[in-house]
């Protein structure tokens, strides 16, 4: 059989993790400061004044777009693109998935500390509700979508030289996370 460049799932999850993440950041250009880094991009590449003409056409809408999908769901999104491309296509999905349960709490645990120590201008941020109800609706949804991916692709499937495919599904998460770590700091980034 002749092998594809990309297969069919592949392209699905590139698919999945790249909408859901240019989704999240067309919200902060739209919708929030020209300030944070994502803008500064947009300037970089001169294509601010294309977003400034849609930014005014958007606008006229804002009264009607609730407060939490402008602040709440471009971080649900993050964390969906994430788990997405952390779970999906894993022969070792469980251990994908403890790894994953692991930058789910942690996401938690910050909007915990932000709530205990944080407060409105402050480094840490400022605890939401939202915030907390779009990580787990996000956390859900990637875990459901890597689970049935496993169970359709990998979950029967012996896997030959077991030690090399784990440490090569390693390797990819990590890269994954410290991607997705740098790209979660972006938005806090004020210039």
């Amino acid at each position: 059989m002749k092998k594809v460049f990309l297969e069919k799932r592949s392209l699905n999850k590139i698919f999945i993790v790249l909408a859901s993440f240019a989704l999240a950041v067309l919200i902060y250009l739209l919708f929030r400061s020209r300030k944070l880094f994502y803008y500064q991009i947009v300037e970089l590449m001169n294509l601010d004044s294309h977003v400034r003409s849609i930014r005014k056409v958007v606008w006229v809408y804002r009264k009607h777009i609730p407060n939490w999908v402008i602040y709440s769901l471009p971080d649900g999104l993050w964390l969906f693109s994430m788990g997405v491309s952390i779970l999906h296509n894993r022969a070792f999905y469980k251990k994908a998935q403890n790894i994953f349960n692991i930058i789910f709490f942690t996401m938690i645990g910050i909007e915990v500390f932000q709530g205990i120590y944080g407060g409105h201008g402050t480094f840490i941020g400022t605890f939401d509700g939202a915030d907390v109800i779009c990580y787990t609706i996000g956390y859900i949804m990637a875990s459901i979508l890597g689970y049935l991916s496993w169970v359709k692709n990998s979950k029967e499937i012996k896997i030959q030289n077991e030690d090399e495919v784990l440490k090569k599904e390693r390797k990819k998460i990590l890269i994954i996370v410290i991607v997705f770590t740098i790209l979660g700091f972006f938005p806090a980034l004020v210039t």
